[in-house]
């Protein structure tokens, strides 16, 4: 080895040590999987080639970092935390990667907000957003962050998805209310989830923000599963027709977007 290839072997951290705990916690997070969220101890440990005693330590660390919580059953599971960080990658292939430009064209052409959202932990989570040209602009709803699934346009249209089983245990309740105007009777949100199916976009009204409306329609993946939303969002008259449903021009924009991104998603 040359003189030169030393030192940037040495430039590069190459030659230098590696902290096993680090390694250790890397490999507990990545026992972690969508048909795998949550998890026993056990179930780590053996996923991980740890000791319980290791893996339990490992653990309680992640959690007060706040990257693993623990549910009321004993299992454990990634939190949003999670989504915060993968908000700063810079590139890849995650579903934010593969429709950023087009959440960029989408609102560049209807001046409004628009947000991409997908169903974690029971919740809507933003993990994109883009701004418009528009004087208002949606800024209630930040990347990583989590909205009950009775709330906004893009979560109900999450919630209108979810397996029947799970979408119960949401109208089960307890519903929150971000305005008086939220949505939190079961009845009522169980006839408009039938609406979001069958019309194919979600519209929200003053149900999170008085005098602000949102428009969503679902980004598919192979089989034509909900992946997760595409909303856009902005003062009500710039987002409804005089009929009060959402404006031809918007949900065409909105609808092509989303088709655009599916044909992304890959099988």
């Amino acid at each position: 080895m040359t003189t030169t290839q030393k030192r940037n072997r040495g430039q590069n951290g190459d030659t230098l040590p590696r902290v096993r705990a680090v390694s250790r916690a890397i490999s507990i997070l990545r026992c972690f999987t969508p048909a795998q969220m949550h998890l026993s101890l056990g179930e780590i440990a053996s996923g991980a080639v740890l000791d319980a005693g290791t893996t339990r330590r490992l653990l309680v660390t992640l959690r007060d970092e706040d990257l693993i919580a623990q549910s009321d059953d004993g299992r454990y599971h990634l939190t949003m935390q999670l989504w915060r960080l993968v908000a700063a990658v810079p590139e890849g292939r995650s579903l934010r990667d593969l429709a950023m430009d087009h959440l960029r064209d989408l609102a560049m052409s209807t001046g409004h907000t628009v947000l991409l959202s997908v169903l974690r932990e029971g919740k809507a989570i933003c993990i994109a957003r883009e701004h418009g040209d528009s004087p208002v602009q949606v800024r209630w709803w930040p990347i990583g962050e989590a909205m009950p699934l009775n709330c906004g346009a893009a979560p109900r249209l999450l919630l209108a998805h979810m397996p029947e089983a799970e979408r119960q245990a949401v109208l089960d309740g307890p519903l929150s209310a971000l305005s008086r105007k939220s949505i939190t009777n079961p009845m009522a949100l169980r006839e408009m989830l039938e609406d979001v199916r069958r019309n194919g976009w979600s519209l929200a009204t003053d149900d999170v923000v008085e005098g602000l409306s949102a428009l969503s329609a679902p980004v598919r993946g192979p089989g034509g599963t909900v992946v997760g939303a595409v909303s856009l969002g902005g003062l009500t008259a710039s987002i409804l027709n005089d009929n009060g449903g959402p404006s031809p021009r918007i949900l065409e924009a909105l609808t092509t977007t989303c088709l655009r991104i599916s044909e992304r998603v890959p099988s």
